[in-house]
Order: C-alpha cells, then structure tokens, then sequence
C-alpha cells in the first residue's frame, strides 16, 4: 500500500472526507523528500491540480496535521514545514536541524536524540518533543568555509 493511501484510509478511519484538496496535498508531500512550507505545496499543488483553491490547501494542511496524518515542524526565523506522517524506513520520525548560515536542512533519526530527552525528563520532568521544531547550528561547510 502506498504512503498516500495508507493516509487515506487513516482518514477514513476516522469518519473524515477525502476531498480533492487533501488528496493533493498528500500526493504532493509524498512525491519529494524537500522539506516545503505551505507556500512551496500551494504552488505545487496549483500545478498538480488546478481546480483546488490555495486556501483549501491551507485548510487541508491543518486539518491533516490535527488528524496527525501529517506531521509539521516549526523553524524559527521562516515557515513552518511538512511532512506524511507515516511511511517507510525511508520516512522515518526524525528531528530537523537547519543551519543559520546556509538555511539547509539536515534530517536526524529523532531516536538519537533519545538521551538528551531523557536525561532533561529526569532532571525537569520535562518532556521535550524533538521533532516538533527544527534545530538551529551551523554545518561543517559553513563552519569551514
């Protein structure tokens, strides 16, 4: 089964339509690796399918995330950024880090960040959700260059 209709059927599953719109928006999200923010899958998605108005997408794009179809990650200083919430090895939960100097994206498996977390849950009590906003730091091009 593929990531889209696995997506699909999990909204089905929930007693919610599958409209045009969120059909898109999946299939838009399912078809790159980019990390897009809701400007880059509005524009995608007018080219995928014309007649879904960009304010649907908008609209699809919280509705997903509230059902937890989607996932997304804020990134301080720009726009917030999407994925499909399950999939393959491939699509794995993971933790965003960006660097300040260069703007690019890194991804990390979110498990290793697994004893940062529970060393400050000890400590705090503090649950830290470690794929729910990007990382910021410099990478070793920028470092080095």
């Amino acid at each position: 089964m593929s990531r889209v209709d696995a997506a699909l059927r999990a909204l089905r599953d929930q007693g919610e339509r599958v409209t045009p719109g969120r059909r898109a928006v999946l299939e838009i999200l399912d078809a790159t690796e980019a990390h897009l923010d809701a400007e880059a899958i509005g524009a995608a998605v007018a080219e995928h399918a014309p007649g879904v108005h960009r304010a649907t997408v908008y609209r699809s794009l919280q509705s997903l995330s509230e059902l937890g179809v989607i996932t997304h990650t804020h990134v301080p200083g720009s726009a917030t950024i999407y994925h499909l919430a399950s999939g393959d090895a491939r699509h794995h939960a993971h933790t965003h880090l960006q660097c300040t100097q260069c703007q690019r994206f890194f991804d990390l498996p979110a498990d290793d960040l697994e004893p940062m977390r529970e060393s400050v849950r000890k400590r705090t009590g503090f649950d830290i959700d470690t794929c729910h906003a990007a990382l910021l730091g410099t990478c070793s091009d920028c470092r080095e260059g």
